[in-house]
């Protein structure tokens, strides 16, 4: 059976506030947003899609991107090619209605 060990009684407490803030700055990187997924926007485009009435097409990606951000995505790397893409591909298939009216 190992049995834990209080450092705060072995090693001084300035240290272990070194440690702890150097852990902390280390450990930034793991808590960076993650890119979405192919299924994430989808979710994403038929969202915006619902909310799309009465907005410019122009407009949509930048209401797909604030949805996606919304999620706690990074959405940097999603082109406007790959959401007027997306929408189309679920236009045609009859997913979603064609609100934008874009879609010939």
């Amino acid at each position: 059976m190992v049995e834990e060990i209080d450092y705060s009684e072995i090693v001084p407490e300035d240290v272990l506030e070194e440690i702890e803030e150097y852990e902390e700055k280390t450990n930034r990187r793991k808590t960076r947003k993650k890119y979405p997924s192919s299924k994430d926007i989808v979710e994403a485009v038929k969202e915006a899609a619902l909310h799309a009435r009465g907005i410019h097409p122009d407009e949509f990606p930048d209401l797909v991107y604030q949805i996606l951000r919304e999620q706690g995505f990074d959405a940097r790397y999603v082109t406007v090619k790959r959401i007027w893409r997306t929408y189309e591909k679920l236009v045609r298939t009859g997913v979603i209605p064609d609100t934008l009216h874009v879609v010939y």
